[in-house]
This record gives structure tokens, C-alpha cells and sequence, in this order.
């Protein structure tokens, strides 16, 4: 059977030439298993971002992390939102980070789709030690990417022996890497994760934050 061309692979295939190697497609497609569809915080992305990372913890999908930075390109500027945050980590000014590490399997949920859909891009910044920057990008549409940012901590019980952590200091990486490259962002800036508050307990500091590319 042919699948249907989404909205999403549209955009994706628009801006495919500027992420290359980065994507990384193993969850692509793969539909949420019915035993842990509950716990899917739902969005619509006609209006909204993807709230949540998904991973896999002893075989299923469940909520892992937060997607704390949107990123907005006007359409004003006359670029895509994809390919213009794939440049921020992926040109002249980000030397220090790569897409050429192995990675494990995160997703994000795509409601007009129904299922997951692998990150559209994902680098890191290695460094002495742990705490590497670690950020995965989504296209969401033309105007929009979905970034979700987190620091690799050591944890040899993890899967790939790290574990995503830090998230606020890790949003603040990101965003230094974009500012890099003329993105803007907003000081004060609240995600609604639809997440129970013990988990938000556990995520600590999620680094809310709102990226622009003004024209």
C-alpha cells in the first residue's frame, strides 16, 4: 500500500538537503503501541508544538523529556523553520557539534499522522567529561521547529551509558548556538507540558523557551 504523503514529510523533504545525515529514522512511522496510548500528552500541531520526547524503556514508548524551545521563522524572512535551525547546528559556527555519534531512539508524537516521527535532526556537543549538549529538531511546519535540549549525564545502567538531564542548562546551550547565528529569544516563556506534576518535579528547571529568526 502507498502510504500517503503528510504535511509533515513534505516539509521535511523540502528541507532534507540542508539536515542530511542528522535524521535519524527509527521510529519513523512506527505507531504507538494501544497499551501505552494513554499516556500520550496530545497536540495538535496545526496550532501547537510537540510537547514531549518519547524513549523506550523496557520495550515501550512512554514520555521521557520535555520539548522546552520553539523555534519561529516569520514568514516575512522567506525561510524554512527546519532548515534554518539546521544551520545553526550544522554550519561555519558550530564546528563543536555532530551528528556523527551514535544515538538511541526518541520520538515525538504527531497527531495529524497518528504516530511517532523520529527527530528531523539531532547533534551534540562533545566535551571533556559528561554533560554534553544533546538537541533533537522537529519540523512542525514551514514556520515552525520543535527543539528539544537536554545534557548527556553518565549513567552506565542508561541505554548508549548516558541519561538526558539538565534540561534548563541545556535549553541555554541551545539557545546561545542559535543567538550565534541572529536567532532572538524570549526572556519569559511558558510550555504547558500536560505532564503530572510528579514528573514535572523530576524534570526540575525545563528551560521554557521561544527562539525567533527576525527578517
Amino acid at each position: 500500500m502507498v502510504r500517503t504523503l503528510t504535511r509533515r514529510q513534505a516539509i521535511v523533504g523540502v528541507a532534507g538537503s540542508a539536515v542530511g545525515a542528522g535524521r535519524a529514522s527509527a521510529a519513523d512511522g512506527e505507531p504507538l503501541p494501544e497499551s501505552t496510548r494513554a499516556s500520550v500528552v496530545d497536540a495538535d500541531r496545526e496550532t501547537d508544538y510537540p510537547r514531549c520526547v518519547y524513549a523506550l524503556e523496557d520495550g515501550t514508548w512512554t514520555v521521557a523529556m520535555p520539548v522546552n524551545v520553539h523555534a519561529r521563522v516569520p514568514d516575512d524572512v522567506g525561510r524554512d523553520a527546519l532548515a534554518a535551525v539546521a544551520d545553526a547546528f550544522t554550519g561555519a559556527s558550530a564546528l563543536r557539534w555532530t551528528s556523527a555519534l551514535p544515538d538511541s531512539r526518541v520520538a515525538a508524537w504527531d497527531r495529524d499522522a497518528d504516530e511517532l516521527v523520529a527527530p528531523d535532526l539531532s547533534v551534540r556537543r562533545p566535551r571533556l567529561g559528561d554533560e554534553w549538549a544533546h538537541v533533537h529538531v522537529w519540523a512542525v511546519d514551514e514556520t515552525r521547529a520543535a527543539i528539544h535540549a537536554h545534557r548527556d549525564v553518565f549513567d552506565l545502567a542508561a541505554s548508549h551509558f548516558h541519561r538526558g538531564a539538565q534540561y534548563g542548562a541545556a535549553a541555554r546551550d541551545a539557545l546561545a548556538q542559535l543567538r550565534e547565528n541572529g536567532w532572538r529569544n524570549r526572556d519569559t516563556y511558558s510550555i504547558e507540558y500536560g505532564v503530572a506534576e510528579d514528573r514535572l518535579e523530576r524534570w526540575g528547571e525545563t528551560g521554557d523557551s521561544r527562539a525567533t529568526l527576525p527578517p
